[in-house]
Formats: structure tokens, sequence, C-alpha cells
């Protein structure tokens, strides 16, 4: 073990050793200049100073982004091309200001301006297109003002906004009026489109069975589920006032903070649940899940996730942030869910190939 031990900081150690010879020389002025005009190195250096420089900007295209969505630019384009003239009175913008606003818009991929005249872009009609997004572009507005004083944030000093929004993971159900409920259960529904179509497309699903779909809400995860598995029967496990009155699925009210899980399901799934939540909270509840499902249940687990072998820009930059604002929660890689399962009792995890990581990634394990 020992010897083991002294290898890794031998590897540590030259690691260290090149990583501080590389940056010295990309740090002089001079190789810096050189690499920009040498032909094989030329590319790579502007591509370094073009990532740089999108880095420093980036909050600058979330609020283009932002101004469409909220102004209701996009959805004037997706009835016609506009001239900047007629854009900027239908969203109450000046024309000076409009041009701007279209013209990065146009940068950013969104429109199309030509001769004076607005286009919806490809990138705009997906936006308005894909269920949830623009909602979700509206929301993100809370976990901005959270990262004004990004300092504070990453200390954990700092009261956020984004565990104001979603205070359902204190463990707070019973304390929440019904407008707590409804906001927060309303962005998760229109959000989970694209999460449930990739999750149900990444696992194999047996005719008949009986599914349970812990925290499921207004039912979005179940609804889709049902239209590609119409002979299963599926009920939904989650606070009160969480699930929408016109659904059919079968609700049984309950929190996982203080109830014990519902038991004669097949399956039972967590989507977008687990990084809510700190590991304990998140051990406690696959333990009840354990005892819950039948020898040779299975449970399905299907969110965000950091990157396994390197930090990835959504996982590690984006839901890491994001659920470190909510104070509670926590981003996982896959094999720190898959460590998760294993140690309340789980086997023969499988984690799914991600079509879209960024959306989310699923992982499978059985009782046996």
């Amino acid at each position: 073990m020992a010897q083991s031990s002294s290898r890794f900081d031998l590897s540590a150690k030259l690691l260290g050793w090149w990583y501080n010879q590389k940056n010295k020389i990309i740090k002089n002025i001079h190789i810096q200049d050189f690499l920009s005009r040498f032909p094989i190195t030329s590319r790579v250096a502007r591509k370094e100073g073009e990532a740089i420089f999108q880095l420093m900007t980036g909050f600058v295209d979330t609020q283009i982004l932002f101004t469409f969505v909220k102004s209701g630019a996009l959805q004037y384009l997706d009835d016609r091309p506009l001239t900047i003239d007629e854009l900027s009175g239908k969203i109450g913008i000046d024309v000076k200001g409009t041009e701007i606003l279209c013209r990065a818009g146009h940068a950013l991929g969104l429109v199309r301006l030509k001769s004076k005249n607005i286009f919806l872009a490809r990138r705009g009609t997906l936006i308005l297109s894909l269920p949830g997004m623009m909602e979700l572009i509206d929301h993100h507005s809370i976990l901005y003002e959270d990262l004004l004083d990004p300092i504070s944030l990453f200390d954990g000093e700092k009261e956020t906004r984004l565990s104001q929004f979603w205070p359902y993971v204190f463990g707070k159900a019973k304390s929440l009026d019904s407008m707590d409920v409804s906001r927060y259960s309303d962005l998760m529904a229109k959000s989970q489109f694209m999460v449930a179509r990739d999750t149900i497309g990444s696992i194999k699903i047996n005719k008949g069975i009986k599914w349970l779909d812990v925290g499921g809400g207004s039912g979005a995860f179940a609804s889709e589920l049902v239209k590609k598995h119409p002979s299963l029967k599926i009920s939904i496990f989650d606070i009160p006032g969480s699930n929408a009155d016109n659904q059919s699925h079968n609700f049984i009210s309950g929190s996982f903070f203080t109830d014990q899980i519902p038991t004669g399901f097949d399956t039972i799934s967590c989507i977008r649940v687990l990084y809510d939540h700190n590991d304990q909270t998140v051990s406690d509840l696959l333990t009840k899940i354990y005892s819950a499902l039948p020898l040779g249940g299975k449970i399905i687990i299907s969110e965000p996730m950091l990157g396994e072998l390197s930090p990835n820009k959504w996982g590690d930059t984006y839901f890491a942030t994001y659920t470190y604002a909510m104070k509670t929660g926590k981003t996982r890689s896959p094999s720190q869910v898959a460590d998760l399962l294993v140690k309340n009792g789980f086997s023969k995890v499988k984690v799914f190939p991600s079509r879209r990581p960024f959306v989310t990634t699923v992982i499978e394990a059985h009782k046996n």
C-alpha cells in the first residue's frame, strides 16, 4: 500500500513539474507572439484567445437570450419576419436598442438580420418549440442573481434565491402553501419533456409492470411513459398539491423525508430527484426504495451528472453550481451515484450511454 502511495506521489510531482514548465513557456509574451504567427500553432493560439473572450462575455450572451425571451421577441418573429422598427414597437425597446439586440441575436444564432429584416433562425425556433425551454430561460434569472456575488456564493455564506425557490429540498413539505408547491411543480413539469424522452429511450421496459415515480409531481414523466408504453400501471409519490388535477395517474400523497415508500411496484424511478439533496438524504431515500421493492425489482435514476473521466461543461460547470446554490443539492458523477446504490444494497448497476448528457444520464440497478 505504501509503495502504491509513493508511486502516486511521484506521478503527481512529475505532472506538477510538467505543468509548471509548460506554463512558464506559455507566459512568455515573445513566445505568445511567435505561436500566434507560426502556421501550425496560430490556429490553436487564436482558439484559446477566442475561448478566453467567450468566458469573459458569456454572461452578456445569457442576458441577450433572456431579453429575446422576456420581451417576447422570439414569439413575435415566429409569426412572421419583422423590420427593426416593427419589432421595436412590439417589444417596447427603442429602435437603436432593438438593432443592437438583433445584431447580437444574429451573432448568437437566435435570429438572422438581412436588409433590416429580422428572421427567426433555427436556434430560436428550437428554443420556442422545445417544451419548458422558455420557462427555464426565464427561471435562470434567479440563479444569475445568486451569482452577482460569486465569491460569497461559493464560500457558502450567502443566503440564495434558489434555496428559497426550491423550499421542498429542506424537507418542509408540510409547511409549504399551495402557491409554493405549484410554482416548482409547474416548472418541473414543463422542463421534464426532454429528460423523459431520453430516459425512456435509454432503458428496456417490460410490458404490464407496476411503476412508481418518486417525486413525480404533476405527472409529466409518467405521461410520456404511458404514451410509449400504454400497458404500464403507473403511480406517483410526491408531496400534497404537487400533482396536476387533470392527470389520470394514481397519485399517492407523501414525503420521502418522513414517510415510507409505497410497496407493490416492480420499478421505482427517481427522475431529477437525487441531485436536489445531500448524500445522507439520498442514502436514506435509497434505503427506503430498496425496502419497498420486491426481489428482482429495479430502480431507475435519471438526472444530469458530473463528467466521469474529466469535468464537463454542463455537469461540473452549470448543474454543480446550480445545485450548490440550492444549499442542499449536489450534482454527482455516474460512479458516485453507483457507489450510493451499492452501499444501500443494490446490485447490477448499469450506466446507459447518454444521447444528450447535458439533458440527463440514466442509471439502472436491481434488488437481488
